[in-house]
């Protein structure tokens, strides 16, 4: 710096290019950062993301499935909102990239009515096969079958597709799950859109037929009270049982979580909450039970949404025993909710991991909701090694991203499926451990 009487005052302090050096080494030196449970696994996509575009329009995913060669199949709907959207899939390779061998270049499409198509369930079966099911034309359950290529098994269903009315009313399917024995069974609302909507369960043999050894003809609608209730989710116990899950009373003040056990005839299994249902209460205001998932000890973990407050929507998980009462030593009491933030908060999935521990997804927030995941510890305490606190969120855009569907790879590794911005399909990849 220039002194009082104009002469340069000579500094001790090191150069600029002594600190720059200096950087440099302690950079080259410095340990690599240790990944942490939460993190994104940059093997996946470069950065722990992918999204994908089957239209200008709005393109949603909800469910995935995992291919026992790591390979990620994401299903939902191409063009919401458009004039005709359709089913839609996309197969990514382990590192995220679009898998070339499925569709045309990792994508494909199916129309099935001309009006709106869209899948909710998925499935791949031991042979390679890809199972699919939701709804077409907003009217009926719809069942695809898809050969590992991509193209419709033509062996199945009318050419790779069954449909059925349930009733004369909209029927959607919302859940899938597959029998060891090649049955398939969907589960969800049938009747809809008006006051009565019900439970519906429906099973079809190997081949896409009705089974008729389930409920007489093939399917079962259950009633739970006077208002609409709706199926969400479905899992199969390892003696054959089914169960769903959903909400009683939609929309109502009351609305509550509920399940229902059926056995593998579809009769409602008395020895599950004395008459085949169980309603939870989470809150005094409306609770919706989303996702399930059943232990190998046998006992049920449901997952969705419940309200504090008027405005206040928070996560919302509870776990039962297996004769349907709820489990005290989760949470205390059997219950557990969770708030991320002060908007709309809904937890839309749950998965397992080998260790007990639960992961949860859905979304968090009003204006911009982001990707939301936590993990509990087996007593329904959040994992305080995941994410920093337990929860962890993911942006992908400014607008509205959410999880609708989570699964847990062989390795750990956490894959969250969803939508970007209702944009895109959205899948992000998390690390385990």
């Amino acid at each position: 710096m220039v002194g009082s009487a104009g002469r340069v005052r000579i500094s001790h302090a090191p150069s600029a290019l002594a600190c720059a050096l200096a950087l440099i080494l302690s950079i080259a030196s410095a340990p690599p950062a240790r990944a942490t449970p939460g993190d994104l696994d940059p093997a996946f996509g470069g950065d722990g993301t992918v999204t994908t575009n089957f239209t200008h329009g709005a393109d949603v995913g909800y469910p995935v499935a995992l291919q026992p060669d790591g390979k990620i199949v994401v299903a939902g709907e191409a063009g919401c909102c458009d004039p005709n959207p359709g089913l839609a899939l996309a197969r990514y390779n382990p590192d995220g990239s679009l898998d070339a061998s499925f569709g045309e270049a990792g994508k494909l499409t199916t129309d099935l009515s001309g009006g709106e198509d869209v899948v909710f369930g998925l499935a791949i079966q031991p042979d390679g096969k890809i199972v699919a099911a939701g709804t077409t034309g907003y009217e009926a359950f719809a069942l695809l079958r898809y050969e590992p290529d991509g193209s419709l098994d033509t062996g199945f269903g009318d050419d790779g597709v069954t449909v059925t009315d349930v009733t004369p009313k909209a029927d959607f399917a919302y859940g899938m799950a597959l029998q060891p024995d090649g049955k398939i069974v969907l589960a969800g609302d049938v009747g809809c859109c008006g006051p009565r909507g019900r439970f519906g369960v429906v099973r079809y043999d190997a081949d896409g037929s009705l089974d008729p050894t389930f409920g007489g003809d093939g399917s079962v609608t259950t009633d739970i009270t006077r208002y609409a209730d709706d199926a969400l989710a479905v899992a199969l116990q390892p003696d054959g049982k089914i169960v769903v899950t959903g909400g009683a009373g939609f929309a109502k003040p009351n609305e509550r979580f509920v399940l229902v056990r059926y056995g593998t005839d579809g009769s409602l299994d008395a020895g599950f909450g004395g008459d085949g249902i169980v309603l939870t209460d989470i809150t005094p205001r409306p609770d919706v039970a989303f996702g399930i998932a059943i232990q190998p000890d046998g006992r049920i973990v449901a997952a969705g949404a419940a309200r504090l407050g008027a405005g206040d929507p928070v996560w919302a998980l509870a776990r039962y025993d297996a004769d349907g009462s709820l489990d005290p030593s989760f949470g205390g009491d059997g219950k557990v909710v969770t708030d991320f933030t002060r908007g709309d908060d809904d937890a839309y999935t749950v998965a397992l991991q080998a260790d007990g521990k639960i992961v949860a997804a859905g979304q968090a927030g009003s204006a911009n909701t982001t990707f939301a995941l936590a993990r509990y510890d087996a007593d329904g305490s959040l994992d305080t090694s995941f994410g920093g606190d337990g929860m962890l969120t993911t942006d992908f855009t400014a607008g509205y991203d959410s999880v609708y569907a989570v699964v847990v790879q062989p390795d750990g590794g956490i894959v969250a499926a969803g939508t970007a911005g209702l944009a895109r399909f959205a899948v992000a990849r998390y690390l385990a451990a």
